[in-house]
């Protein structure tokens, strides 16, 4: 706990004026006011949060002796049609999977049952409460819709549960500082005792969540931020198996680089796309790596591969074939509802839409970094005469 507290007191120090590419640039006016408005807010909720967990050893310590049992991870590289294969999966009731309100407000078991509680009151009163929220949600998710469509009842990455402890990389956009830039390289570069204090944290949030939904569930997790922690993983729940997604370079590469400068321009004022792109290049590149390597030395029964062209065109066929890979059977319910999911792939477009001469990815920068993806997965090669992607 001592240890936690210093590590929440430095990067509170630390968010107000940070170094972008080793070099302090001053104080930032919008970084101050966001950060007036996040650390309050956001130790409020990690307050209350704290409450709850602590609560659990009293109110159900049974939690502590659930069985996580084949959890199956959806990983791989971010853009890369992991929400969708995610959502896709959770259609199947063997599986429980996290919901974006549990992660942010209901970690505990504690907080499940009184926030359901209360939603049960609510629609005896004619669902009040609940009209409100949708209203609240929509105002503040809809500028999202574009990059990841998601609302408070619908499935999440269950990394978010990990904010307590700074084991989720997304705070890196209130506190770019290298210890959570790290956590993108866990299995090369992070140290036993880092990864252990993380599995830890990681195997009691997933036994509340199957105490609460039901511990002869199967939990479904999806993460592209678990694709540097798969070896961690592996060896922390040996019975699970793994699906990795991959899509081409010259798709998902320029489009996490506009999704993470997104959140970038909304916690700081100046322009830090070189410090954004640098990073996340070196980490995708990474996360390509490390994706194929972990998977050919996984037995065959306990990994996969998702390609997302191949995905988006034949879902039920490609979520099939995963099950048979893994000697499982779907009931006939979640066959019918891959069929439907069919119907509608044929009729998607994507909503995220980006000015590619902003982000300064040149076409040459992605052949010299990524080559080798598309000569292994025979993706056509960006056009080097044109202006950078």
């Amino acid at each position: 706990m001592l240890k936690l507290l210093k590590r929440y007191s430095r990067l509170f120090l630390v968010s107000w004026a940070p170094r972008y590419q080793g070099q302090w640039h001053g104080f930032s006016l919008q970084r101050l006011l966001v950060m007036l408005v996040f650390w309050p807010s956001f130790l409020l909720v990690q307050a209350i949060n704290g409450i709850g967990l602590g609560l659990d050893y009293l109110l159900f310590p049974g939690f502590r002796r659930v069985s996580v049992r084949e959890p199956l991870f959806v990983i791989g590289v971010p853009r890369s049609g992991t929400t969708f294969l995610h959502r896709l999966l959770a259609m199947d009731s063997r599986f429980t999977t996290t919901a974006l309100w549990e992660l942010l407000f209901a970690p505990s078991i504690t907080q499940r049952y009184f926030w359901t509680g209360m939603a049960r009151l609510d629609k005896w009163l004619g669902r009040p409460g609940a009209r409100l929220v949708c209203w609240l949600e929509r105002r503040l998710l809809s500028g999202l819709d574009g990059v990841h469509k998601t609302g408070l009842l619908d499935p999440e990455e269950d990394y978010l549960g990990l904010i307590p402890v700074w084991g989720c990389f997304l705070l890196v956009l209130v506190v770019p500082v290298p210890s959570l830039w790290q956590l993108t390289f866990l299995d090369r570069d992070g140290r036993p005792e880092e990864k252990q204090r993380l599995m830890r944290a990681y195997r009691r949030f997933i036994q509340r969540h199957l105490y609460f939904h039901g511990p002869e569930k199967n939990l479904l997790s999806k993460n592209p931020s678990f694709t540097p922690w798969m070896e961690t993983l592996a060896d922390a729940f040996p019975d699970a198996r793994f699906i990795g997604c991959l899509r081409s370079p010259s798709a998902a590469v320029p489009s996490q680089v506009n999704s993470i400068l997104i959140g970038a321009r909304l916690f700081d004022g100046r322009d830090t796309t070189g410090y954004w792109r640098e990073g996340f290049l070196a980490m995708l590149e990474y996360y390509y790596r490390h994706l194929l390597e972990v998977v050919n030395q996984m037995p065959e029964q306990r990994q996969a591969l998702s390609v997302m062209e191949t995905l988006a065109s034949a879902p039920g066929e490609t979520v099939q074939g995963f099950y048979q890979r893994f000697g499982w059977q779907p009931d006939t319910q979640f066959c019918e509802r891959l069929q439907e999911q069919d119907r509608k792939a044929k009729q998607y477009r994507s909503g995220h839409h980006y000015s590619s001469d902003e982000l300064g990815i040149s076409p040459h920068e992605l052949v010299d970094v990524f080559g080798w993806v598309y000569e292994r997965f025979g993706y056509p090669l960006p056009n080097t005469d044109e202006k950078p992607l």
